[in-house]
């Protein structure tokens, strides 16, 4: 059929974990002891030899003090979601106001 195109598997969305370990100043054998895993399982993650499943992930964003969807974004690009976390609800209504008005403009 013409103009079609094939669906496949998409491909692993990155995980900045150097990153976020680096913003938080901790050494892959730090995180590894808060993780109770080694320096080397740390590595093996940041260089993705080693995948990270959804519990493991969880895991590593609570030892780095973050959600595990942060971990998907730069740490010096927060999300609107993150950046809003923990802030009151007039503070949230407001921002939400604003991000309506630029997307009408």
């Amino acid at each position: 059929m013409p103009g079609v195109s094939r669906i496949g598997p998409r491909r692993p969305r990155r995980i900045y974990l150097v990153e976020w370990r680096d913003a938080r100043g901790l050494t892959q054998k730090q995180l590894g002891e808060r993780l109770g895993v080694s320096d080397l399982t740390v590595s093996r993650w940041e260089r993705g030899t080693s995948l990270l499943n959804t519990d493991v992930l969880a895991a590593v964003a609570e030892a780095l003090n973050a959600e595990p969807v942060d971990l998907y974004r730069h740490p010096d690009q927060p999300s609107a979601d993150a950046l809003l976390r923990g802030q009151s609800t007039e503070i949230r209504d407001q921002a939400m106001s604003i991000i309506k008005a630029i997307r009408k403009s």
